[in-house]
């Protein structure tokens, strides 16, 4: 309320307000002012309440007795460490993203368009509706975040750490990306185009980076789009040998080109739930 609908309702200023001397509205859609007594202070007696008049407050004051509220709900929030009424553990707030819901629609449409199914008992009745979703979007930004915030946490000191995420195989836009760091080196793009040719055989989703660019700006877009493994083909070939970047634990392996596929295809099993 603006201090002017505050003055207009309760000939008062904001800090000595209450539900004293007003007149209630006896149903939220009836006229009169909106009280609402939450829950947590159904039943209790002697409690302190604004007077409506500035510099005072009423002692005593007990619900249903000096005042009527319009209803009664739950509108307090709660606080951390307060004790879960189901199970008496402590509770704890955190952030969250909801990524679907689940909604009671009532009769409203199975009324409106005439619906009608048999109970159990061979009569007809009006089904009550609902309605759930689930956010596609909210499932990889959840999945973004949650992976951001791991990297964060074992590498607090890390620069832009909160740029840097991995996505599960099972969500990321590809499982493997094979970066070339230099393709005006015939060997390494060679090398690059026969392994990928030979992750992909295996049905393992694979992407090839053999763009010209900096292998800094090949790495940084992989990080970008949430590749969980990256091969590095680079100057370690000449032993027979690519660098595997383990994304999901922040871990780098040198590999024999004989056991990429294989070491890969552990990794990705062992990475499904």
């Amino acid at each position: 309320m603006t201090p002017e609908e505050i003055a207009t309702t309760f000939n008062a200023p904001a800090g000595y307000l209450g539900p004293m001397g007003l007149e209630a509205a006896l149903h939220p859609r009836k006229p009169g002012i909106l009280i609402v007594l939450d829950k947590a202070l159904e039943g209790r007696t002697n409690l302190i309440a604004g007077a409506n008049k500035e510099e005072y407050h009423l002692r005593n004051v007990t619900p249903g007795r000096d005042f009527k509220p319009t209803l009664i709900a739950d509108i307090r929030n709660i606080n951390e460490g307060e004790l879960d009424p189901i199970g008496g553990e402590p509770l704890r707030l955190g952030k969250a993203v909801e990524i679907g819901h689940i909604f009671k629609l009532g009769y409203k449409y199975t009324e409106s368009m005439g619906a009608r199914v048999l109970n159990a008992d061979g009569k007809e009745v009006m089904p009550i509706m609902g309605c759930y979703g689930i956010g596609i979007e909210r499932i990889l930004t959840a999945a973004i975040e949650s992976s951001a915030a791991a990297f964060k946490t074992l590498f607090p000191d890390t620069e832009k750490s909160g740029d840097q995420y991995a996505l599960s195989p099972a969500i990321a836009p590809y499982e493997v990306i094979v970066t070339v760091t230099n393709i005006r080196e015939a060997d390494l793009l060679a090398a690059g185009e026969k392994i990928a040719a030979e992750l992909s055989a295996a049905r393992i989703d694979t992407l090839l980076d053999d763009r010209d660019e900096r292998a800094g700006v090949k790495f940084k877009d992989a990080e970008l789009i949430g590749v969980p493994y990256r091969i590095n083909i680079g100057k370690k070939l000449t032993e027979g040998k690519v660098e595997l970047v383990d994304r999901l634990t922040q871990t780098t392996t040198d590999l024999e080109l004989a056991n990429i596929t294989t070491h890969l295809q552990k990794l990705l099993h062992s990475s499904k739930p």
